[in-house]
């Protein structure tokens, strides 16, 4: 057997030491590499005997070697399998939850769009969404954020929570808005790192945005500031891609109910409530009146000379004009007052928990607004402008029914014709 340098002087070094110490030296394992390149290993020990001097035991001990090797092999094997089978259990036990935890999810999304694809009104469809995300999902700051087209603005219109609701996010700019423009869902789990976050809320850690597209249109945004410090899932973003379908969708169905319920309502010239609706919600509010005893005053108005202005400017300029008295009508209103186009050029606002005092002022505004107005070749009417008289009734004072409010308002009116550009009030032509 030939042994390379290192073992040779191994060897060497224990049988020295057998000879100075007189004493059985360490056992020395020697691995050797044959000429036929096979791997065999021995084992050396020097033992120091009196008369015979020192003694080397050599055993061939490959065999046992290869066994052991086998076996520590097989046992790092095994360590390594049972590491991976700890894993696999472990994610698979992460698989599991989030199996259970998109369950939920999805009987959430299943619930919320069940709740808003039965409501038609679109405040309401508004409402129910928010409730449903708030409820189900758990997240207390939720904005719905709808486009305006006009300043090309992304605008509050329903939320939940501590939230600035005068905030509007131009698209491009905020994390909302960068989602409408990117048409993508953002999600930034730590809002300080990121540039373009806008303060809209307390506490806000994460955000996400979500644009609501309809036929390949962003027509708003789906916000969430999230304040609790959770970190979102991958299942949890497409759970809120789903629900943002569902929502847009849904916005869109309302927003047509609510255009084609507008339409049945409205005066198709000046956009002003129709007569039609004005003789229900007249009906409603004075029963409304009668019941809680408050007060509902009505005014009827029409325009001055008005076949003169139309026969001199022809109908292209009657119908503008019309609009305009209509639009400075609606302007000298109250959210809560109902304006109208009685028909041909008659008008009537009704007035809930208005007092005759009150709709005497109001009904004086609206004569002078138009009779300083500049129309069109107004010069050529018979007192050089367009002008309007008006006529004012109120309940209890001058009525007790639906009928009777308007017969006294008319007669009001009748009296204030005799003199143009004039009020009269029913109380006092009686």
């Amino acid at each position: 057997m030939l042994f390379d340098d290192e073992t040779v002087k191994a060897i060497l070094a224990a049988y020295y030491n057998c000879q100075e110490t007189r004493s059985s030296a360490d056992t020395l394992r020697i691995r050797h590499i044959t000429t036929h390149s096979l791997v065999e290993y021995f084992e050396f020990k020097f033992v120091y005997t009196e008369g015979s001097g020192t003694v080397a035991f050599i055993r061939n001990i490959t065999e046992s070697v290869l066994i052991e090797e086998e076996f520590t092999s097989m046992s790092e094997q095994y360590e390594s399998v049972n590491r991976e089978l700890c894993v696999a259990m472990t994610n698979l036990d992460f698989h599991l939850m989030d199996i259970e935890q998109a369950h939920k999810k999805v009987a959430a999304l299943y619930r919320i769009t069940s709740i808003v694809q039965r409501t038609v009104n679109e405040r309401e469809v508004l409402e129910e969404i928010l409730d449903g995300i708030t409820r189900e999902l758990n997240f207390n700051n939720v904005a719905l954020m709808l486009l305006d087209e006009r300043t090309n603005e992304l605008k509050i219109t329903a939320f939940r929570g501590e939230l600035d609701a005068s905030i509007k996010v131009p698209v491009g700019k905020g994390i909302a808005g960068s989602a409408a423009q990117g048409r993508e869902l953002i999600y930034v789990e730590n809002v300080n790192n990121d540039p373009r976050y806008i303060e809209s809320g307390k506490n806000c850690i994460s955000e996400v945005a979500v644009p609501l597209i309809v036929q390949d249109k962003v027509v708003g945004v789906l916000n969430i500031d999230i304040d609790d410090g959770r970190t979102l899932q991958s299942y949890d973003l497409d759970l809120l891609r789903s629900l943002a379908s569902q929502i847009a969708m849904t916005i869109a169905h309302a927003s047509h109910v609510a255009k084609v319920e507008l339409q049945a309502i409205t005066d198709g010239l000046t956009g002003l409530y129709n007569y039609r609706y004005f003789r229900a919600m007249l009906d409603q509010e004075l029963k409304r009146s009668i019941r809680y005893n408050r007060p509902l005053s009505l005014i009827m108005i029409d325009v001055d000379h008005f076949k003169h202005y139309n026969d001199n400017n022809g109908h292209r300029a009657g119908d503008e004009a019309l609009c305009i008295v209509a639009s400075l009508i609606r302007s000298c209103c109250r959210d809560v007052d109902f304006a109208v186009r009685y028909g041909g050029e008659e008008f009537a606002v009704l007035l809930p928990e208005t007092k005759l005092e009150e709709a005497e002022v109001l009904a004086e505004r609206l004569r002078q607004s138009i009779a300083e107005y500049y129309f069109t070749n107004r010069e050529t009417q018979p007192n050089g402008k367009l002008t309007i008289s008006a006529g004012v009734a109120g309940y209890p004072n001058d009525a007790s029914s639906a009928l009777e409010l308007v017969d006294h308002a008319d007669t009001a009116l009748y009296k204030a014709k005799v003199f143009r550009n004039t009020i009269y009030s029913y109380s006092i032509t009686n």
